[in-house]
């Protein structure tokens, strides 16, 4: 509900633009300063706080995949 996504939380709407893939747990928990992480471990590094960007940000790494992969699905199977 509340990734790290300028655009999401500055439009004034309680929930974010739908359809994006956010990251996902963090170990190395860059952004510890922002965020107060719950759990040391690796696989639960992972919060749901806007400034949280070393777990919860949109990337274009993680998106555009994604995009070329549904386009290939939408291909083969119309």
């Amino acid at each position: 509900m509340f990734p790290h996504h300028r655009p999401s939380g500055a439009d004034g709407i309680e929930a974010p633009v739908p359809g994006f893939i956010l990251g996902g747990p963090n170990k190395d928990k860059q952004d510890r300063e922002l965020v107060d992480y719950t759990s040391e471990f690796p696989a639960r590094s992972f919060e749901d706080v806007e400034p949280s960007y070393a777990s919860n940000e949109v990337c274009l790494n993680w998106n555009a995949p994604a995009v070329f992969v549904f386009g290939y699905l939408e291909h083969i199977h119309p």
